[in-house]
């Protein structure tokens, strides 16, 4: 059987073919300790060769392929959208946001600011590139309820005066149990710290990292350093948009589902209203100003 790659990359690796007929019949997923070390044992020994990774092929961004609000993408525009950093700091994210907005067809005024504006939120203006679970024992319950964690663990690992929070304990916590098997695919214990939220989107378990992993013809294990990187960054908040369909959150009034889609809830509200609001009259100046 020859498996064909998908049509934006270059299939470079003879074994991803391998390790992709496979994992749909692994039970315990790729998670399996020495898993993919002894496959690959397995298959030295078979003569299969070892590639180079899988390289995506970008489409070209030309003015031809962009719509109004995509052109305005540029540095002045992500100062506006990013205010935690700085002109130096952005500068190596317009061309991977741009990309990521083109190649995901986030293109109208309200899709690219909602888009720029939950990212702000969910990465403290492209500073944080790794979830921080530094929650306080309070907030825990505030914002995750006791279906999610109880009184006892909140107190016993969240942040309180003279004890700072184990992040750690509170991922496994949060993003495992049954909640997180049903709505994470973590179903290994540690699941919910290994795959905790990464890049600019916090993309956050091992469904998700696997999915994506997927569409950029990598492996989950690769994920963390290459969603931490500005252009895998911006392709995994890209992808996530569109495969959970928000262009229908962004085409309706208002940011309360659209936030509620990215985040889950409301937390956040209101700088992701702000920061749109400012994007939004951006555009509005810019277009006027032809």
């Amino acid at each position: 059987m020859v498996l064909q790659p998908r049509k934006d990359t270059l299939m470079t690796d003879p074994r991803a073919a391998i390790y992709s007929l496979l994992r749909p019949h692994l039970k315990k997923g790729w998670g399996e300790p020495g898993l993919i070390e002894a496959m690959d044992r397995e298959l030295d020994a078979l003569g299969a060769g070892r590639g180079p990774k899988i390289i995506i092929v970008k489409p070209p961004v030309t003015a031809s392929n962009r719509s109004f609000s995509q052109q305005q993408i540029d540095l002045e525009f992500l100062d506006l959208a990013f205010p935690a950093n700085t002109i130096d700091g952005l500068e190596k994210w317009v061309e991977p946001t741009l990309e990521s907005c083109v190649r995901w067809g986030i293109d109208t005024f309200r899709e690219v600011c909602s888009y720029l504006a939950n990212i702000n939120v969910e990465s403290n203006g492209l500073t944080r590139m790794t979830e921080s679970l530094n929650y306080s024992s309070d907030a825990l319950i505030r914002l995750f309820g006791r279906h999610r964690i109880s009184i006892a663990d909140a107190n016993r690992y969240g942040r309180k005066k003279g004890q700072s929070a184990n992040q750690e304990m509170l991922a496994n916590i949060l993003y495992g149990g049954a909640w997180g098997k049903k709505n994470l695919g973590n179903d290994q214990p540690g699941d919910g710290w290994k795959h905790r939220g990464f890049g600019p989107k916090q993309i956050t378990g091992k469904a998700n990292q696997q999915d994506f992993a997927d569409a950029m013809g990598m492996r989950i294990d690769e994920m963390p350093a290459f969603l931490r990187t500005p252009e895998g960054g911006m392709m995994g908040a890209g992808w996530f948009w569109k495969s959970h369909n928000l262009d229908k959150f962004a085409a309706t009034p208002g940011l309360v589902d659209d936030r509620k889609a990215i985040n889950g809830g409301s937390n956040g509200l209101a700088e992701v209203e702000r920061v749109f609001s400012i994007l939004i009259n951006e555009l509005i100046r810019r277009e006027k100003a032809g």
